[in-house]
């Protein structure tokens, strides 16, 4: 089973593989098997898979025997509305993730709308290519996660593979070979098909995640492997707690400026010891404040959401953290805190 967030909602959709079919006893070639027979029955039909080897079948091989047959049995066309889109360029070609302005210099091939509405982009590759991991993955999500395409899904073919992933998840939530994805047709017309069970209206997300944000676009660490320092400027705190012993965690919605009138927003959460939440958090916050938080933090629940007529405005220093965490709703990752100071 695969749990998959919708996130307006705070629910979870859980896609079983072995219900996602919805067959009818009574009437098997109505609605949704309707759909899995006929979209099935050209798939990659006489297609000889040792293609694939050839040193000349690259990516536009891909996508002219591949993908195109891939997205028209999944239900979309050139035509509105469930419309194929090719190499959408943007007028701002790149993304601001903390103090880091990230490039987008590949611009996936397919942008795909569903029902009039960016739903998820599509890039493909050569077969030689690795679309599970690296440079390759974190440009597709990169331009995933660009206002102007905002789309939860964002998938990886290279003919060999057709690989998933979530802007919210880590890692991939669905990898198979091509070659047999007959077999698990139903999960993909589920996650990609014109009908998907979700997502639900134009952005079912929540905020996403600032780090994971940084660790999904290669952002956390330098080409070397060192974990890239990080001056966060302008963070709301607005939720504070006290996780277990010598672990805190301050929460707030983080709102950049990526072109002029143009405004990108994400949650960040950042992890500190005791230490720094004394000798660096409390002394950032007013003194009336200040004896609230460390009150409400002495008592269950141990934690505190800051009133919007308190919330402080801080600047943050910070490297990222190691770990990956998981909730209902979504993959987060903490920032892990060294210095803060008040601007407000």
């Amino acid at each position: 089973m695969i749990c998959l967030p919708e996130r307006n909602s705070g629910h979870t959709l859980n896609i079983n593989v072995a219900s996602t079919s919805k067959l009818s006893t009574r009437e098997p070639l109505h609605g949704y098997f309707r759909e899995f027979c006929l979209s099935t029955i050209h798939l990659f039909q006489g297609f000889d898979f040792t293609l694939l080897e050839r040193d000349d079948f690259l990516e536009d091989s891909v996508r002219e025997e591949l993908v195109v047959p891939l997205l028209s049995a999944l239900g979309y066309s050139a035509s509105p509305p469930n419309q194929i889109i090719r190499s959408l360029h943007l007028q701002h070609p790149y993304v601001y993730i903390g103090s880091v302005k990230k490039p987008i210099s590949i611009i996936p091939d397919y942008l795909i709308k569903r029902e009039g509405e960016n739903a998820w982009i599509l890039d493909a590759k050569a077969p030689k290519e690795i679309i599970d991991s690296g440079k390759n993955v974190e440009q597709a999500y990169s331009y995933a996660i660009h206002p102007d395409v905002h789309v939860p899904i964002y998938a990886l073919c290279n003919g060999r593979r057709l690989t998933i992933f979530h802007v919210s998840r880590w890692p991939a939530i669905f990898d198979a070979e091509l070659s047999d994805l007959i077999l698990q047709w139903p999960l993909v017309l589920d996650l990609l098909g014109t009908r998907a069970v979700w997502p639900e209206g134009r952005h079912p997300l929540f905020l996403p995640d600032f780090g994971l944000m940084m660790r999904k676009a290669g952002l956390d660490r330098d080409n070397d492997g060192v974990k890239l320092f990080q001056i966060i400027d302008a963070v709301p705190i607005e939720y504070v707690a006290m996780v277990q012993d010598d672990l805190y965690c301050a929460t707030g919605r983080y709102i950049q400026e990526y072109a002029k009138g143009c405004f990108a927003a994400s949650m960040i959460t950042f992890d500190f010891d005791s230490t720094t939440y004394q000798q660096q958090f409390l002394p950032a916050l007013p003194a009336d404040l200040r004896d609230h938080v460390c009150k409400s933090l002495t008592r269950q629940p141990f934690s505190i959401l800051l009133k919007e007529s308190e919330v402080p405005i801080m600047l943050v220093s910070a490297t990222m953290g190691d770990m990956v965490y998981e909730n209902k709703n979504e993959n987060y990752c903490p920032l892990i805190a060294q210095t803060f100071d008040a601007l407000s």
